[in-house]
């Protein structure tokens, strides 16, 4: 006999296409259940998740799925009485699988296929290249406190980030990120940031980030970034960084993260300067700076 595992949080298409392929004729689908949520964070913080046993009665309602029943950690070794095991190739799956030595029980088969937000979806980035380090300048630090303590006012409980727009002294604009199309999106529909760890896919977000948020901002009230320095908290995602070098900021500070896509040499190119500044003073040390 074969069955199916599989995590299924939210019946879509995508999940649809793979029972189809995968769970027709004497297939038993067993669905993960919620006492994993103590094993996974991704099984509790997915707030659009249906309960496992309701998700399990649609999809035989529907003739989708012939067999099928909710599997918890107490007995989920017992219930594995088939002799092939199918499941997503996806993270969660491949740690439940060993965790619980279902190997040990049947011969395992992993399919590859997007199903939701997952880490090995995920690309590593690398320590971005930069053209000198600004330790020493307490300006630099200054500026760097203020984009940290603006990236600290973000409603953002996974990704804050903060960035600050200056020109010869004179700062122009201050952003966080922002969720789209408001701040309670990701409490709605679920975030794709679950999955995924800080400096991994950052520009997988429903966030504006906050250098967007700044270069929309100077094209919504008509006045130039090209020839100013732009502090932000991490360094940039790719798409930020595509911005900056098109904008034309002077020079680029920031305080960690990681270069993805090659987003150092994009700045790098366009004549940006890149800076690494260290350790940033507390928010309440930083200085009043003259703002427009």
């Amino acid at each position: 006999m074969t069955q199916l595992l599989l995590y299924l949080p939210a019946i879509h298409a995508g999940y649809h296409d793979f029972l189809e392929r995968h769970a027709r004729g004497d297939v038993e689908v067993l669905l993960v259940g919620r006492s994993f949520a103590g094993d996974y964070p991704v099984v509790r913080k997915e707030i659009r998740a249906l309960q496992p046993a309701q998700a399990l009665r649609y999809l035989t309602a529907t003739g989708l799925v012939a067999r099928g029943r909710v599997v918890e950690r107490h007995d989920i070794r017992q219930s594995i009485t088939g002799d092939l095991l199918l499941a997503s190739d996806e993270d969660l799956m491949r740690d439940l699988v060993d965790r619980y030595r279902l190997g040990e029980l049947a011969e395992v088969r992993f399919h590859a296929t997007f199903l939701r937000w997952d880490r090995e979806w995920s690309r590593a980035g690398r320590p971005p290249d930069w053209d000198g380090t600004v330790t020493a300048d307490e300006y630099a630090r200054m500026m760097q406190g203020l984009a940290t303590a603006a990236a600290d006012r973000g409603s953002d409980w996974w990704r804050r980030v903060g960035a600050v727009a200056v020109r010869d002294g004179t700062i122009l604009a201050v952003e966080r990120n922002r969720h789209l199309p408001t701040e309670y999106a990701p409490y709605v529909d679920g975030d794709p940031r679950n999955n995924f760890r800080r400096g991994i896919e950052m520009e997988l977000t429903t966030a504006v980030h906050a250098e967007a948020a700044i270069i929309s901002r100077a094209a919504r009230e008509g006045f130039s970034l090209a020839g100013a320095d732009l502090h932000v908290s991490t360094f940039p995602c790719p798409g930020c960084a595509r911005l900056i070098a098109e904008v034309g900021f002077a020079r680029c500070f920031f305080a960690g993260g990681y270069s993805v896509l090659a987003g150092d040499d994009v700045m790098r190119a366009a004549g940006v300067e890149l800076c690494y500044v260290g350790e940033a003073p507390a928010a309440s040390d930083a200085h009043p700076v003259r703002s427009d």
